[in-house]
């Protein structure tokens, strides 16, 4: 399972400098054990080198998640925080049919929507 999210629903990877982040969640041996992996890439465009930048993270244990319940949970939990934080419009590959991909808009409870608020630093009123 792979999916990009951005800020907007118009994605552009070039020439912006709006950053995107891919997730995906996959399965790998390590040991001769089956292991289910959560990884993030943060990308963003660097005008200078005329390139898409990509820089990945490993959200799972070394040696995987041993089921791929527990994977798709951090899954679940990456992709809520990334929406939180205004990454909502979520696009993947749509391999066997007309569209080249799927397009959803992530939901954010209204729980979580009040704990980002909470989060945000509080802005002073004062002036000089």
């Amino acid at each position: 399972m792979i999916e990009t999210l951005y800020k907007t629903k118009v994605p552009q990877t070039t020439g912006s400098r709006d950053q995107f982040f891919e997730l995906a969640l996959g399965e790998q041996n390590v040991d001769g054990q089956p292991g289910y992996f959560v990884r993030e890439t943060q990308c963003w465009w660097d005008a200078a080198a005329q390139r898409t930048v990509r820089v990945q993270y490993t959200r799972s244990p070394r040696e995987g998640f041993v089921t791929i319940e527990a994977a798709r949970a951090c899954y679940d939990l990456h992709r809520m925080n990334r929406a939180r934080h205004g990454f909502v419009h979520s696009f993947a590959p749509h391999y066997h049919a007309s569209r080249k991909y799927r397009y959803v808009r992530i939901q954010i409870p209204a729980d979580l929507k009040k704990e980002v608020r909470e989060e945000e630093p509080k802005r002073s009123t004062e002036t000089a």
